[in-house]
């Protein structure tokens, strides 16, 4: 029966570092990191190999030929050090205390920040600022990004920039800001904008009278006047396109350039003349599909696309386009895998999947 217990006992501690591992998960949802119960849920997991030991201790029994005493001295040391690595101490008084765990919290004379102290805030007049998942919050002098102080900002000055529709996330949130001196993009200095002129584009592009901007980065040689935006990712002015910041020379003129699908893994353009295919994390996001007829140019479903000739494989893990020589383009189609064929594609005679013969049709 001793060794029986032991056995299970020890089976017990081994699930331990997992539950340890996945205990952040109890705080996810919103509004849980208060919870009095999860924190008493916490508590127990974090203290449960001490719990085992203690009755060990209690019943005069040894772990295996381990003295009970020393078994529970080890527990308690081993707990407090992963507790301290987790950051639990601190989160465990916060939830006693009433002191919220998530963004900024005002108690009494302090402020607050994902639990920890904002130094120097000022709690009588400290507020946050955006109507969503403030990251940015003001007192009477100061501003704050991410409970942390922006160095300089006037906070009697300091607003958002419009944010137009086509921002990606909560357009109730601006993503650059500004006050009378400079302008601020995820709490730092966008060095040598002008607040005056400048305008927030979309995505992040944005300009003043002098530079196009995307996030940190000035896009050198951008044409103001000609500046266009095409999606949240892409730009164009009368010499070159952009993908992100990377400028992209075309064996064609610009002005006709223009996207042809703008889904997130399936971004394709033409300028008339050719098709490209976009891929962002390539050395050279704009690749030319050969021989491909931007004219008749469908987008298929599992990464496949055709012209009126051909069909072709968009090989994103590769960042290239793969044709698929011998597939016949009138009878086409892509759609769900099929276990039966081992497919996800077909024509009038073949199986495809992802973009290699499977096998002929019987």
């Amino acid at each position: 029966m001793k060794l029986f217990l032991d056995i299970l006992s020890t089976l017990a501690l081994l699930i331990w570092p997992l539950l340890m591992m996945m205990s952040p998960m109890l705080f996810d949802a919103p509004g849980s990191e208060n919870s009095k119960s999860n924190l008493a849920f916490l508590l127990f997991i974090i203290f449960y190999p001490v719990i085992i030991f203690a009755c060990y201790k209690l019943f005069g029994m040894t772990y295996f030929r381990i003295p009970a005493d020393r078994a529970l001295l080890a527990s308690v040391v081993l707990t407090v050090l992963v507790a301290l690595v987790f950051g639990y101490p601190r989160f465990i008084m916060n939830v006693v205390a009433g002191i919220s765990g998530n963004g900024y919290f005002v108690k009494e004379d302090s402020v607050y920040y994902d639990g920890k102290p904002v130094t120097g805030a000022q709690a009588s007049t400290f507020k946050t600022i955006g109507e969503q998942y403030a990251r940015y919050a003001a007192d009477e002098k100061h501003v704050y990004f991410d409970g942390r102080l922006i160095e300089g900002a006037d906070a009697a000055s300091f607003t958002g920039v419009s944010n137009p529709r086509n921002q990606a996330g909560d357009e109730r949130s601006p993503l650059f800001w500004k006050d009378r001196a400079h302008v601020y993009l995820e709490g730092r200095v966008l060095s040598g904008a002008k607040p005056v002129e400048f305008r927030h584009l979309g995505g992040r592009y944005a300009s003043d009278s002098q530079q196009v901007y995307y996030g940190w980065q000035v896009l050198q040689g951008a044409n103001m006047v000609s500046f266009q935006l095409l999606s949240p990712d892409m730009a164009k002015d009368n010499k070159q396109v952009f993908v992100f910041d990377k400028a992209c020379k075309l064996n064609a003129p610009t002005a006709q350039f223009r996207l042809l699908s703008n889904q997130d893994l399936a971004v394709y353009a033409t300028d008339g003349q050719f098709l490209y295919a976009v891929f962002f994390g390539a050395i050279e996001p704009l690749q030319i599909v050969k021989d491909a007829d931007p004219a008749t140019f469908t987008l298929l479903e599992r990464s496949y696309f055709k012209d009126n000739k051909r069909v072709y494989y968009r090989d994103s893990s590769l960042n290239k386009v793969i044709l698929l020589e011998a597939a016949d383009a009138s009878s086409f189609v892509a759609g769900n895998y099929d276990a039966n064929t081992d497919s996800d594609a077909h024509d009038g005679s073949r199986y495809y999947l992802s973009g290699r013969l499977v096998t002929a049709k019987r």
